[in-house]
């Protein structure tokens, strides 16, 4: 594999673009394509499989009506939030060592409404040579029907105001006539009144759009009677906890209104159904802003940019550091104790009712089940309460173009896909206060394949993202009931998060993860605690996350207190491929470089038999890593051209496995 800095491939193929080959190369699997609703009155956005032959690619040039519109790599850096990012990392790795990604996404602007336009596109080689073109992909752009400013209904973005009345009032009536997503446009923009709109939760509808123009802010209130438990949902069709499994609506919702919240002992706010909403953008250069937790100013990033600073947060802590959250919590507990004298201090912080009811009575930033075709772009994702980005039972979905600030609030995953399937992941920015792009797909008997309402959650792209503090890169579970699998992750580079890739069950659990395909990817400094100095933005940046490993395959995941019947076969993971990806760990990590365990059959309290992972293969992935691998229960798998430059001479610890072949690995497996 030939790793080019990113730089120097650029500049090639700048210098080299007006010379194309006499007889251009053929790729008859690069073909461009657009994501359901990724269009508006000015701008397409346009993505493309990587060919099967890449090995010398390092750009693609986009063309409109025959007319170059420069390389993806320029595009990005104008567009994409991680690409500052990019370029500081392959700006710091002076040897070369890590894998030089490839963009595989591009935003045209500047265009007219209800306009036809062409696009193809073409790969640009080492030597500055270009591909023939792709098919050309015709798109007309859509124009907006009717648009409704919030303020002219009475709105003010004075930051103190209650605007959810007139918010929700906008929405019901633009959308109460229109049949697509451009038929209405709902519009938070800066105004006299000022930028930031506070309000409490909100609920879409089908056929519209939300804009969040650049300069405004819709801002959570901070207290817990503006999200209606009421007007809430329960995750899964078990209980979360023994306690109560209601959750709050988040501060963006699409919840349908027959299965909301009913009686904590009814599982009426469980709603597994697809397709209830359609056709829902939200867009915009703005911010949401959750009002969650209290932030301690900012710190500079590797790229010389602020991030939000809050401090770690938890249960123990969400009365002293929490906003939305402590005033979620005492809500819940009132609830419960009517009598309580409101002192705080009096609060059991470790016992089981406030970790039960930590576990649901927070409000996620948003929250969207059932929708077909959404698409989620352009904004600033700030201080949830709980979770950041939630897609559930839904299907062709988009999160585009984002940046995420939630470390390090307590469970502030970046976006997660729970029983959903055809979604798309791309140029985003995300420092998560915990898992960072995550999959899930519930727990036990009731989610065994097979099952009336069960969804697995399959077919998805992650590309061009990057990742950093959370507690791992691309997750699968813990909730892997319904499988999780036939997901894509290419082109991305995490850095400081706990954990690489990561998959995660428990044996009851059942299900599991299979097909997924993670390459061309680079990790650095993944689960380590060290500062990095004199970076070339001019900044030190402190690894504040926790210790993990690059790569993890676990059935020993504590899931938590959850309440479900046992599934039929346990959990395992098989059919994963990790190809041609770097990891750059030369600070030292006390976790394994692999870890990957199945089950020995020994545990006298479940009833399941021994229990492997296989097919996992790793081909052409080099660590600069010093940590030993360790390996048990695994079968029918493949490590071929892995190879450590530092570290032990024997790194490959292996027990309770069949049928692992080793070729060509380095150091040699004894």
């Amino acid at each position: 594999m030939r790793r080019l800095p990113i730089f120097s491939a650029i500049a090639c193929a700048l210098i080299a673009a007006s010379s194309q080959a006499a007889t251009p190369i053929t790729l008859n699997d690069l073909t461009l394509s657009s994501p359901a609703l990724a269009q508006d009155e000015e701008s397409v956005v346009l993505v493309w499989q990587q060919p099967s032959k890449r090995q010398h690619i390092v750009d693609y040039r986009l063309y409109q009506n025959g007319q170059s519109l420069g390389l993806a790599s320029a595009n990005n850096a104008q567009h994409n939030p991680a690409a500052p990012y990019f370029n500081a990392f392959y700006e710091r790795d002076k040897t070369h060592f890590n894998y030089s990604i490839r963009y595989q996404n591009f935003m045209v602007t500047g265009l007219k409404p209800t306009t036809q336009y062409q696009f193809q596109i073409a790969a640009v080689y080492e030597d500055g040579q270009e591909s023939a073109l792709s098919a050309p992909l015709s798109i007309t752009t859509p124009a907006y029907a009717h648009t409704v400013d919030v303020a002219q209904l009475g709105a003010k973005g004075d930051g103190k105001t209650l605007n959810t009345k007139a918010i929700q009032t906008a929405i019901d009536q633009c959308s109460s006539q229109s049949t697509n997503a451009y038929g209405c446009r709902v519009l938070i923009a800066p105004s006299d009144s000022g930028a930031t709109y506070v309000t409490g939760a909100l609920f879409l509808h089908s056929n519209m759009t939300l804009e969040i123009a650049k300069g405004a802010t819709l801002k959570g209130s901070p207290y817990a009677k503006d999200y209606p438990l009421q007007q809430g949902y329960q995750l899964y069709s078990f209980r979360t906890n023994a306690t109560d499994s209601r959750r709050p609506p988040s501060l963006l919702n699409t919840l349908a209104a027959d299965h909301r919240n009913g009686e904590n002992h009814s599982q009426q706010g469980y709603d597994h159904r697809m397709g209830t909403f359609e056709n829902i953008r939200i867009v915009g250069q703005g911010t949401l802003d959750g009002s969650g937790w209290q932030q301690q100013g900012t710190t500079l990033d590797e790229a010389g940019q602020n991030l939000a600073y809050h401090p770690p947060g938890g249960r123990d802590l969400v009365y002293s550091l929490g906003i939305l959250a402590k005033d979620q919590m005492i809500a819940a507990y009132r609830e419960y104790h009517p009598n309580w004298d409101g002192d705080t201090n009096n609060i059991e912080y470790q016992g089981q009712f406030n970790k039960d009811i930590y576990a649901n009575r927070r409000s996620a930033l948003a929250t969207f089940r059932g929708v077909n075709q959404l698409y989620f772009a352009g904004l600033t994702l700030l201080n949830p309460a709980y979770h950041g980005i939630m897609f559930l039972d839904s299907e062709n979905t988009t999160m585009a173009y984002t940046r995420t600030e939630t470390f390090d609030i307590n469970n502030a995953d970046g976006v997660e896909f729970g029983n959903s399937s055809d979604f798309a992941v791309f140029a985003n920015f995300i420092d998560s206060g915990d898992d960072c792009i995550n999959f899930a797909a519930g727990q036990g008997k009731d989610y065994q394949a097979g099952t009336e309402g069960v969804h697995s959650t399959e077919r998805g792209w992650v590309f061009n993202n990057y990742t950093r503090e959370g507690h791992g890169v691309l997750v699968a579970g813990s909730h892997t009931g319904a499988w999780i699998q036939d997901i894509v992750a290419e082109n991305n580079v995490s850095f400081m998060t706990d954990n690489g890739l990561r998959l995660k069950s428990t044996l009851s659990t059942g299900g599991g993860v299979r097909r997924i395909t993670f390459r061309e990817n680079v990790l650095a400094d993944i689960g380590s605690h060290n500062t990095h100095t004199a970076l070339p933005s001019g900044v030190d940046v402190e690894n504040r996350g926790g210790l993990g490993s690059p790569f993890v395959f676990t059935l020993a995941y504590k899931a938590g207190d959850n309440v479900f019947e046992n599934a039929a076969q346990a959990a395992y993971f098989n059919h994963i491929d990790i190809d041609d990806v770097t990891v750059d760990n030369r600070e030292p990590s006390s976790k394994p470089s692999i870890l990957i365990d199945g089950y020995d059959g020994k545990d006298s309290e479940v009833t399941y038999p021994e229990t492997w992972h296989d097919h996992l293969v790793f081909k052409q992935v080099t660590f600069f890593q010093e940590q030993k691998t360790r390996i048990d229960h695994l079968k029918d798998s493949v490590f071929e051209e892995v190879t450590f430059l530092n570290g032990d001479a024997s790194p490959w610890k292996l027990s309770h496995s069949k049928n692992v072949k080793f070729v060509k690995v380095s150091p040699p497996y004894k």
